[in-house]
């Protein structure tokens, strides 16, 4: 039960409220703001199906990789999950395993590249009939066996680092140049194959 009591000074009434122990003392409710930036304001949602937007996200910001435990024990168990990530990813990239071989291909570098389907690929190594890199000649000759060991997805591999060039490629009676920058992948200390990400020029 509340209790007022009212005084007046000069010209303004003042109103004294003393509120009982069962009405206890307390703000209006408003509304607490929320803002995207936020996320523990709002429920967690179900997980959805893993399908990164790009599998250059994933190495740029150095992601964990779907699929993958997170600790895993294995090369195997993460190049499977690199296989999972270049699989769905929508920009152009190939991912060879430490041999060399080709393990898995975005669906955008197939016409980029001039290639065929990634289970024709898979398997395959790059020179294989894949990839028929020219020279930056009018003739647009072949390259020389040593120029071809220094194609980006390849060094990478050959150095362990970092790798990138421009890349001209004959497909049919059309020759085109990609920008080609290739990462190599590690699990622990050993070399499990090289990423390859790939831009018309």
């Amino acid at each position: 039960m509340s209790t007022r009591s009212a005084r007046r000074w000069g010209g303004t009434v003042h109103v004294d409220l003393s509120l009982s122990e069962e009405q206890p003392r307390s703000s209006p409710a408003v509304p607490t703001p929320t803002s995207p930036l936020v996320p523990a304001q709002f429920p967690a949602s179900t997980p959805a199906a893993a399908t990164p937007a790009t599998a250059r996200a994933v190495v740029d910001a150095g992601l964990a990789v779907p699929g993958t435990p997170e600790r895993p024990d294995t090369a195997e168990a993460v190049l499977r999950g690199w296989i999972t990530v270049v699989a769905g990813a929508t920009d152009p990239c190939l991912l060879l395993n430490a041999t060399g071989l080709v393990t898995a291909c975005a669906p955008a570098t197939l016409d980029l590249l001039g290639l065929p389907e990634p289970a024709a690929m898979v398997g395959r190594g790059l020179l294989d009939g894949l990839l028929h890199p020219v020279d930056f000649t009018a003739a647009g000759d072949r390259l020389a066996e040593w120029e071809l060991t220094k194609l980006p997805p390849l060094a990478a591999l050959a150095t362990g680092a970092l790798s990138r060039g421009l890349l001209r490629l004959r497909h049919g009676s059309h020759v085109r140049t990609v920008d080609a920058i290739a990462t190599p992948l590690h699990h622990d200390a050993t070399l499990i194959g090289s990423l390859t990400f790939f831009h018309p020029v």
